[in-house]
């Protein structure tokens, strides 16, 4: 069960990882890649072929070249780069999508079982890409950071709206320290947010599974959140790459 259990939260991540890269409509694919060795074997060309077949509209070079909407608005542009994380008996790959901050929205890790190197790299990427949403593109309420900043702001606007139209309808919840509205949005969507915070603590989406859903948080990081007998429990990433539970009980 606990194997299970594990499998379908790897799972709820990559397909919650898939999904908020489909906000996007424009990807950025540099001409060549950092890791050089993933410049090999038309990976580049590729890449953009199945990031198009997603439905993105992919720029490259000079911005001064890219569409009007993607020069005015940079952080509506995500940065897809390339790493060749190949082990001794197996070709892999990792896409790794960045914001306009470098703050990575997506890492994409395909895998190849055959041995020779192009076609395995190929096939490798080729898995990788089938995680990608199709392109279904919101507007990304993202400021830029910059050296003079002290911190990046995330405008939410659902969140300001929501607390003005339907606080009557919210809920406390508390974890010790923080004290919070629950706001539904819809029936298949709420957030957690301190009324004196025009940013969300995190916002729940429904995933396919009852009362578990995919959760951003403030920082923008994406994890899962699950009911519990009535508590909100949110998976909180450590820096070791674990969990801890941050656990919310109502009020």
């Amino acid at each position: 069960m606990k194997k299970f259990l594990q499998l379908s939260v790897l799972f709820l991540f990559a397909s919650f990882y898939g999904q908020s890269i489909s906000y996007y409509r424009y990807i950025y694919v540099p001409g060549e890649f950092s890791d050089v060795k993933a410049n090999r074997y038309g990976l580049n060309t590729l890449l953009r072929e199945k990031l198009k077949q997603k439905k993105f509209t992919v720029v490259a070079g000079d911005k001064t070249q890219w569409p009007e909407e993607a020069r005015l608005n940079p952080c509506d542009v995500l940065t897809a780069g390339l790493r060749d994380t190949s082990s001794m008996f197996k070709n892999k790959v990792t896409i790794d999508f960045t914001d306009c901050n470098n703050k990575t929205v997506a890492a994409l890790e395909g895998k190849s079982a055959i041995k020779e190197f192009e076609p395995g790299m190929h096939e490798a990427l080729e898995m990788a890409a089938k995680l990608i949403a199709a392109s279904s593109p919101v507007k990304q309420n993202i400021a830029v950071k910059t050296q003079s900043a002290e911190s990046v702001s995330i405008k939410a606007t659902t969140v300001q709206k929501a607390n003005s139209e339907t606080e009557n309808k919210a809920e406390i919840f508390s974890n010790g320290n923080l004290m919070l509205n629950r706001i539904f949005i819809s029936d298949s969507q709420f957030i957690l947010a301190n009324p004196n915070n025009s940013t969300p603590y995190a916002i729940f989406k429904a995933s396919t599974k009852k009362e578990v859903y995919r959760v951003q948080l403030q920082d923008g990081t994406q994890t899962l959140g699950y009911l519990e007998n009535g508590k909100i429990v949110v998976e909180i990433p450590n820096a070791d790459g674990s969990f801890r539970k941050e656990i919310f009980e109502g009020k």
